[in-house]
């Protein structure tokens, strides 16, 4: 007759710190993904040529598209984000004119295929 071994590791200290290493994975898997397009910082000097306010289950996602000085084309997101104390998202979206020259700090990747764009930090007007 064949004993059910299971229970052997049912009170086992080793399958509890399982459990805690998993937990633990978890945990780190999470803070990773949530901070990682903090680490891609840029800055630009970039003419804007035009804003675009979209609407997406009831919140309001600020669109920037600007144009760099050797002509490549930029979409920049425009979003609150509680790690760089940035709380001002749409006053930002105001202040931008189109057709005005800005020097702008972003952070985060621009991956058009997944509708993720660098999201502006600051933004300085340049003569």
């Amino acid at each position: 007759m064949m004993k059910n071994n299971f229970y052997k590791f049912k009170n086992n200290k080793f399958y509890k710190f399982n459990i805690v290493l998993i937990i633990i994975g978890i945990v780190l898997i999470v803070g990773v993904v949530a901070f990682f397009p903090h680490l891609f910082r840029n800055t630009y000097v970039v003419t804007i040529s035009n804003k675009q306010i979209k609407t997406y289950n009831n919140s309001d996602i600020y669109l920037i598209y600007a144009q760099t000085d050797d002509g490549k084309i930029i979409t920049f997101n425009d979003t609150d984000s509680a790690l760089e104390l940035k709380l001002n998202s749409e006053n930002l979206y105001w202040e931008l004119r189109v057709n005005k020259k800005y020097e702008i700090k972003t952070y985060g990747l621009n991956i058009p295929l997944i509708s993720s764009y660098e999201n502006i930090i600051w933004a300085k007007g340049v003569n």
